[in-house]
């Protein structure tokens, strides 16, 4: 998979933000680098936001201490692509992300569930999930304090558990940190044809136990990769049929 590019928040254009007041009801689509308010996201009837060849649903976002609208969700298409010509597509959530009550005992955390699928149109040609990529710039200071991001992620079509993938900064003792973290269930499940989609819930926490510690973040990236399988029955037989009506006008 492609390495975490760095981006500089200055340079994000605002033009899918502005655009949320009509898109209640419409999916929102999404160019990297372009974000859309994470509450008004929620808030909405429609939550899908389409970036690139992935349709998002956000199905919820729980949290007893984070307010929804004060997050924003930053689509992310890679500069690069793999070797089937493909780029890793995801979205970055940016926001005060952290321990706001140092000392008072609770851990601040947040829940987020989603779906990601290949557009249809994709899927007939053959793209196909396969990685999924997660990390963070968690950081913590104070003993036992930690800032971490923990997912779960399914086969959305058959409803089967694929694996779990985790980030984090403890601060210990010892300190241990691991910033990013990485799957291919392509090759854990044995499945070279890939996924069509994925159910993610992604939970994200925060603790500083003493009133002079730290715990907190700036960004949450997500990240998928993808291969080219061996296409539908019904896209081969337009690519057949497409084949037949050029021979037949270059005759």
């Amino acid at each position: 998979m492609q390495p975490v590019q760095k981006r500089s928040m200055l340079m994000i254009p605002l033009t899918a933000t502005l655009l949320l007041a009509s898109a209640s009801q419409a999916v929102v689509t999404l160019t990297n680098g372009q974000s859309v308010n994470l509450g008004a996201l929620m808030a909405g009837n429609d939550r899908r936001v389409r970036i690139d060849d992935k349709l998002f649903t956000f199905e919820s976002f729980t949290s007893s201490q984070y307010n929804a609208n004060n997050f924003s969700l930053i689509a992310f298409v890679s500069a690069g692509t793999n070797q089937f010509g493909l780029h890793n597509v995801g979205f970055d959530l940016t926001g005060p992300f952290g321990d706001g009550l140092p000392g008072d005992g609770l851990s601040h955390e947040m829940n987020l569930q989603y779906q990601v699928a290949v557009r249809q149109e994709f899927y007939d040609r053959g793209v196909r999930l396969c990685d999924t990529r997660l990390a963070f710039n968690g950081s913590a200071g104070g003993t036992g304090a930690y800032a971490r991001v923990d997912e779960t992620v399914w086969d959305l079509d058959a409803n089967k558990f694929l694996g779990n993938l985790s980030a984090f900064a403890n601060s210990g003792p010892p300190p241990e940190q691991r910033f990013t973290d990485e799957k291919n269930f392509c090759q854990l499940w044995n499945q070279p044809d890939g996924f069509r989609a994925f159910e993610v819930n992604k939970d994200i926490k925060f603790l500083a136990p003493g009133r002079s510690d730290f715990a907190a973040a700036s960004f949450v990236r997500q990240e998928f990769s993808q291969i080219m399988a061996m296409p539908t029955p019904g896209a081969l037989a337009l690519v057949a049929v497409s084949a037949l009506v050029g021979t037949r006008r270059r005759r």
